[in-house]
C-alpha cells in the first residue's frame, strides 16, 4: 500500500515537473517510482524519453529498447531509439550531478510530507523513510525524520537516525543535523572523519556549507572541500563550452546587473538586500532579479519584486533554460546570492551565462571553482588579501563591511518581559542564532557567564524539540538550572526586532558567527560580544561590529570573550555607555549607511567591468572615494590575463 502511494505521488509530481520543463527532477522522481516497483512499459518509455531529451543517450537506450516491443506503432520512440544508438558512445550525461535535482526534489519531498500529514501526523514518517532508502542520505528527508521524531516525543530515536546515516556514509549534512539538535557527544568522531576525507581528496559528496560550523575546520579545508565538491557535482557542466565567452560584448548605456537568489521572501538575505536594490543608480545600472526559490505573497516578496527593473521567476525552468534566459537578457554581471545554502542552483553559474560572475552575501565561503564565479565580494576583515589562496575566486573588497543593511526595518514598541516569555527580573544574555551554530565549547562559556552573573538567563531562539531537550540537559551537566535557558518562539521580523530590545547583551557563536542576527541585535540597540577566527564565517560579526564603530567588542580568544562579556554584565555603567554610543551612531555608522554602501557596491561593479573590458581578472580593493568618484586604491599587482573568446 505504501509503495503504491509513493509511486502515485512520484508520477504525479514528475508529470508536473515535465510540464514545467524541469526534466532533471522528473528523472529523479520517475527513478524513485521504478525503485518502488513501477516497471511498466509506459514508465520505461517516459523515463527513456526524459534521458533522451537531456542528451543522456547511454541511459536512454536500454529503457527505450525495453519499451519498444510494447509500442510497435510509435514512430517517435523508434526515432529516439535510432538516434540514441548513434549517439550513446559520444554522449556526455547531463543528469548525474545530484545537486542538479536537489532543489526541486526537496520541495517535492516537502509536498509529500504535507500531503501525508493531513489527518495522521505519524504517517509523515513513511514517505521520508522511503526517500532515505531509495535516494541515499538525502538531507531534506533526514531533516524531516528528525523533526517528526521530536514532534512524536522520540528524541533519542531521531538522533539515532542521524547516527545510522553517519555509519553508512559520514557526510556534512548529517554532522550539520547533529549540531542542529545539539547532540554534541556524537560530533567529535564525525568532525575527524570529515576532515580526513577532505585532506585525502575524498570529499566530493560533502556539502561545503556543512563544514562551516564544524569546530576546528580551517580555511584551507573549506576551500579544498568546495573545490572537490564543485568538480564532482558540476563536472559534466564545467566540461562544456561556456554559454557566454570572455570576448567583448557590445557596449550598453547601463550595466545590467542580475541578482540570482532562492531567498526573495521573508528571509535574512532579503532583509539585508532590499534597500540596496531600491537605491541602485538607474542612470548607470539596470537591475534584474532572478528567483529560483519558493514563490509567496509575503510583504518582503512584494517589495523585492517591485525593487527590480525586471523580476523573473525561474524556479520552474531547467538549469539550461534559466541560464539561457540570463544570456538572452544580456546580463553583464551576474551575482549569486545563495551559494551552497538551501535551494542552491550553482549549475546555472557553471553554465556561464554572463561575462562576469560574482558570489556575494548568502554564503560565507568560496564556491571552490573559478569558472563558477570570477569574484567573491568581501571586505578587509572577512577576506583579507593575504588569504586569497583559500578562495577559488578573485577577492573584491568593499571598503567597510561587505554586508548591507536595510534602514527601513521598523522596530516596534518594546513589549513587557512577561509578554516575551521572560522572568520579571534578571540580566538577559541572548543568542538568536540557529542551533547548528552552537558548539560545546561556546556553550561552556555561556554557562560560565550564567554561573558568574546571579539571576541571569540565556535567551535562545527555539530549536526543534530534540535540540531544546539536549540544550537543557547540557546546561544541567554544567551546573546551570534548565529554567535559566529560555526559548523564544519564531516571530515575524518586526515582532522579533521589538522583543530584542529586552535583551541586555548578545552573545555571538563561534566558529560560525552571527550574520543577519548580529545586525538585528545592533539595529535594536543591543551590544554583541564576538570572537574573531581564521575563516570567512568566523569573521563576519567582527566586520559588522567594526563597521558599527564597536571594534572593542571583538575578541581574539575564548577567555577574552568571557572577560569582556562578564565585565559588561557586571558593570552597568560601562554597558550603558556602549548602548548610548550604539544608539547615537546608529544612523551615521558605515554598517547602516545604505546610500554609501550602494555607491561603493556600484564602484566595485564598475571596476569588475573595466577589468573585463581590459581582459584581466585581479583582486579589487576599494579605497578612498575621491571627488571624481574614482577608486584611489590601486589593484594588487598579481594579475591574471583572461583569454579572449567568442563574444556573448
Amino acid at each position: 500500500m505504501l509503495r503504491s502511494l509513493v509511486r502515485w505521488i512520484c508520477r504525479k509530481y514528475a508529470a508536473r515537473k515535465m510540464a514545467q520543463g524541469d526534466l532533471h527532477t522528473a528523472v529523479k522522481l520517475w527513478s524513485i517510482a521504478v525503485a518502488c516497483g513501477d516497471s511498466s512499459p509506459q514508465t520505461q518509455r517516459t523515463l527513456g524519453e526524459l534521458y533522451f531529451r537531456l542528451g543522456d543517450y547511454s541511459h536512454a537506450r536500454p529503457l527505450l529498447e525495453s519499451a519498444a516491443p510494447h509500442f510497435v506503432a510509435d514512430s517517435a520512440l523508434a526515432t529516439m531509439l535510432a538516434h540514441a544508438h548513434q549517439q550513446a558512445v559520444k554522449s556526455v550525461p547531463t543528469h548525474q550531478s545530484q545537486s542538479t535535482q536537489e532543489p526541486a526534489l526537496a520541495q517535492t519531498l516537502q509536498d509529500t510530507f504535507n500531503i501525508s500529514q493531513q489527518g495522521k501526523p505519524a504517517e509523515g514518517e513513511r514517505p521520508a523513510k522511503l526517500f532515505l532508502r531509495t535516494g541515499g542520505d538525502n538531507f531534506d528527508a533526514l531533516h524531516l525524520m528528525v523533526v517528526l521524531g521530536a514532534r512524536l516525543g522520540r528524541t533519542d530515536e531521531a538522533i539515532g537516525l542521524i547516527v545510522e546515516a553517519l555509519r553508512r556514509n559520514p557526510g556534512s549534512a548529517e554532522a550539520h543535523m547533529l549540531l542542529t539538535v545539539c547532540a554534541w557527544s556524537q560530533l567529535a568522531p564525525v568532525v575527524e572523519t570529515l576532515r580526513e576525507r577532505v585532506t585525502k581528496a575524498k570529499s566530493g559528496e560533502i556539502s561545503p556549507f556543512g563544514l562551516l560550523p564544524l569546530p576546528e575546520s580551517n580555511a584551507s579545508e573549506q576551500y579544498l572541500c568546495a573545490r572537490q565538491y564543485a568538480e564532482q557535482q558540476y563536472g559534466g557542466i564545467l566540461s562544456r563550452p561556456p554559454l557566454c565567452g570572455t570576448g567583448l560584448r557590445a557596449g550598453q548605456n547601463r550595466l545590467r546587473i542580475g541578482y540570482l537568489s532562492a531567498d526573495y521572501h521573508e528571509h535574512p538575505t532579503s532583509f539585508l538586500l532590499a534597500e540596496v536594490i531600491e537605491r541602485h543608480d538607474r542612470r548607470r545600472f539596470e537591475v534584474f532579479g532572478y528567483s529560483h526559490g519558493p514563490d509567496s505573497e509575503d510583504p518582503m516578496r512584494r517589495r523585492m519584486r517591485a525593487a527590480f527593473d525586471t523580476f523573473r521567476e525561474i524556479r520552474p525552468l531547467s538549469h539550461e533554460a534559466a541560464a539561457q534566459q540570463i544570456l538572452d537578457d544580456r546580463i553583464d554581471i551576474l551575482v549569486d546570492l545563495t551559494g551552497y545554502t538551501t535551494n542552491a542552483r550553482l549549475e546555472i553559474l557553471a553554465l556561464r551565462p554572463a561575462p562576469v560572475q560574482v558570489s556575494w552575501l548568502g554564503y560565507p565561503g568560496t564556491l571552490g571553482h573559478p569558472r563558477i564565479a570570477d569574484y567573491l565580494i568581501g571586505d578587509p576583515i572577512v577576506t583579507p588579501l593575504l588569504d586569497g589562496a583559500h578562495f577559488g575566486e578573485a577577492l573584491a573588497l568593499m571598503p567597510n563591511c561587505y554586508q548591507p543593511n536595510d534602514r527601513q526595518r521598523v522596530i516596534g514598541d518594546r513589549p513587557s518581559r512577561t509578554v516575551a516569555g521572560l522572568p520579571a527580573d534578571g540580566f538577559v544574555f541572548c543568542s538568536f542564532n540557529q542551533s547548528y551554530k552552537f558548539t560545546p565549547a561556546m556553550f561552556d562559556l555561556w554557562c560560565r557567564l550564567l554561573a558568574s552573573v546571579p539571576d541571569s538567563l540565556l535567551w535562545l531562539l527555539e530549536p526543534i524539540e530534540a535540540g531544546a531537550a539536549n540544550l537543557r540537559r547540557e546546561a544541567c551537566s554544567r551546573g546551570v538550572a534548565p529554567e535559566r535557558i529560555v526559548f523564544a518562539p519564531r516571530r515575524t521580523q518586526a515582532e522579533h526586532l521589538a522583543r530584542l530590545q529586552l535583551a541586555d547583551l548578545a552573545l555571538d557563536t563561534f566558529p560560525y558567527t552571527s550574520h543577519t542576527t548580529a545586525s538585528d541585535a545592533l539595529w535594536a540597540g543591543v551590544p554583541l560580544i564576538a570572537r574573531r577566527g581564521e575563516t570567512f564565517a568566523s569573521r563576519v560579526s567582527g566586520s559588522i561590529l567594526s563597521a558599527a564603530g564597536l571594534p572593542e567588542l571583538v575578541t581574539d580568544s575564548s577567555e577574552n570573550y568571557y572577560r569582556v562579556a562578564l565585565e559588561l554584565a557586571t558593570w552597568p555603567d560601562r554597558l550603558a555607555q556602549i548602548r548610548a554610543r550604539l544608539a547615537a551612531n546608529r544612523m551615521s555608522c558605515a554598517l547602516f549607511d545604505s546610500e554609501r554602501f550602494t555607491r561603493d557596491l556600484e564602484r566595485l561593479f564598475r571596476r569588475m567591468w573595466m577589468d573585463y573590458r581590459a581582459g584581466t581578472l585581479q583582486p579589487i580593493v576599494l579605497g578612498v572615494y575621491d571627488d571624481q568618484g574614482v577608486d584611489a586604491a590601486p589593484h594588487c599587482a598579481d594579475t591574471r590575463v583572461v583569454p579572449k573568446a567568442k563574444s556573448c
